[in-house]
């Protein structure tokens, strides 16, 4: 599929540009510069064709910052890519050198740019965009990507620079979210699974803040992993920008497969590896735990990090632990196979003569009878029970208990719906 890429300084409403494209918010925008730091990916459909879009960090080759490097690394790496490059420089603020020494950069990739001439939504803004005419460029839009304006003519003529490649139905790609606190190795094992430099690795912890996505595939089987950013305790997120990026991070466990929750071994299971796990419950999501860094664990205790795991992690005996090294690649297949059996155990129908004996042999409820138990869905698996009588949560656990010990569902939430009848109204 073909590639453009969006680059420009900091704060030219970059993000703003990537999420109008793609129709969503993947991106985080924000008025402070630097925000975006990975490579974001999304897909623009424009009439009836498709193609992939990259979202960078802001470029400005000459910056001091710890993470430039990186950052600009990420940048190289989406150009390569590239089939086409979207060059945003700021209409109102008007040519500033950082958009000189892009240009000249960019130049020297011999791809086609075009000029996005952003926040022109007056006549007053449109004066300074003769500015930019120094930079020669053919193909120049003046667009707002707050109203909306002009995009109608990028896309129309990126349809003709592009290879064509018309829109088909896809196959389904499995979804595997990794969450976990900060600095416990979200961005390592992404890189790691999809052998790429996909995420800024980096000791300090909160350095990724936007969904940092990859495809890949496994056993013939089509995958895109997420990473996000380390989900602090809301009492010490101190930056407005990583409250915005948990929020997202959180909204995004409903559109994934399987979550991975992953924790750093040396610190040990904390209360807020258990909140997480409680939110990837409460979106009833597949998960498979993943005990992260046993590179760093003797022998000797890293015997006791599966059953250590399991104690932290109360009623939740029916999630799988794998030990991994993200660092060292250690694990990671298990991992992934896991995953793959979790995708699957999330889709199973149990056999209905199966179910329909085992009502007739469970315990009955005090105080009245169980007449039917019938699977009414899945992703999660959900079953309803028909009973004569109210039954409090120990009854529903019970049920639930005695569906996963016949039928299995390993990493799956089991869903019990109840459903209250008169005796011979069944």
């Amino acid at each position: 599929m073909s590639t453009v890429i969006i680059v420009g300084r900091k704060n030219v409403g970059k993000s703003t540009i990537f999420n109008r494209l793609i129709g969503m918010k993947v991106s985080i925008v924000y008025k402070e510069p630097g925000v975006t730091r990975d490579r974001i990916y999304g897909e623009v459909s424009w009439c009836g064709r498709v193609f992939n879009i990259i979202d960078t960090g802001g470029f400005f080759p000459d910056e001091e910052d710890s993470l430039a490097d990186e950052i600009n690394k990420q940048i190289e790496y989406g150009l390569e890519q590239a089939d086409l490059i979207y060059f945003i420089v700021d209409g109102k603020d008007g040519l500033k050198p950082g958009d000189e020494e892009i240009c000249q950069h960019i130049r020297k990739t011999n791809k086609k740019v075009f000029l996005l001439i952003n926040k022109i939504d007056s006549k007053k803004a449109e004066i300074k965009t003769f500015e930019f005419s120094k930079f020669g460029l053919d193909d120049v839009f003046c667009v707002s990507a707050e109203a909306g304006i002009g995009f109608d003519d990028v896309l129309d003529e990126t349809l003709k620079i592009l290879p064509e490649l018309k829109q088909v139905k896809k196959d389904r790609i499995l979804k595997i979210l990794i969450l976990g606190r900060p600095n416990s190795g979200k961005s390592t094992l992404l890189n790691t699974i999809t052998k790429s430099e996909r995420a800024i690795v980096n000791e300090k912890p909160g350095t990724t803040r936007d969904l940092v996505n990859a495809k890949f595939t496994f056993q013939d089987k089509k995958m895109e992993i997420i990473d996000t950013c380390g989900l602090r305790r809301s009492s010490r997120i101190g930056e407005s920008i990583e409250f915005y990026s948990m929020i997202r991070a959180t909204r995004v466990i409903e559109l994934s497969d399987v979550v991975i929750l992953i924790f750093d071994t040396t610190q040990g299971v904390v209360d807020q590896d258990r909140r997480i796990a409680s939110l990837i419950l409460a979106k009833a999501k597949g998960f498979v735990i993943a005990p992260n860094k046993i590179d760093l664990i003797n022998k000797k205790n890293g015997q006791r990090i599966i059953p250590s795991t399991q104690k932290s992690f109360t009623s939740l005996e029916f999630v799988p632990v794998v030990p991994i090294s993200a660092k060292m690649n250690t694990g990671i297949n298990t991992l992934l196979n896991r995953i793959v059996d979790i995708d699957s155990e999330n889709r199973k129908v149990a056999n209905k003569d199966v179910l329909k004996n085992l009502a007739k042999n469970l315990q009955t409820p005090a105080g009245g009878d169980i007449l039917n138990l019938k699977q009414i869905g899945t992703k999660p698996p959900i079953f309803r029970a028909t009973l004569t009588t109210s039954v409090k949560e120990n009854y529903i656990r019970y049920i639930r208990n005695s569906i996963r010990h016949y039928f299995g569902f390993e990493g799956v939430p089991i869903l019990i719906k109840t459903k209250k009848v008169k005796r011979g109204r069944f």
